[in-house]
């Protein structure tokens, strides 16, 4: 198990990715608008499509962090929810929101 310290610091990154997401998520938004006089409606369409997908990656990292701040809180956080083992703290400095270890990333 990942010691106090470890957890702590893996906690205050975890909220700093969280506020820049969310400033990152209300700043893009969905355009809503297509076509007019001066705007060519296939850019317009492409652009509204490309900040979807922006939006809903912003949405799954914000979900993936917030789970990650649920198991610290539960006191789960760095332990495996596939097999239980420990997650290297290697791993979680990479990926601070890690579920699994690395034997099992595929198994999720």
């Amino acid at each position: 198990m990942p010691s106090n310290d470890f957890i702590q610091r893996m906690k205050n990154q975890l909220l700093e990715e969280k506020e820049k997401l969310q400033d990152e998520l209300n700043e893009t938004s969905a355009h809503t608008e297509l076509g007019d006089d001066q705007d060519d409606g296939a850019q317009e369409f492409e652009l509204d499509e490309v900040n979807r997908d922006i939006i809903a990656q912003l949405k799954d990292d914000l979900s993936k962090i917030d789970a990650a701040l649920e198991r610290i809180e539960k006191g789960t956080y760095g332990v495996c929810t596939v097999g239980g083992e420990e997650i290297s703290e290697s791993r979680l400095e990479a990926i601070p929101w890690a579920e699994t270890c690395v034997d099992h990333e595929s198994a999720k």
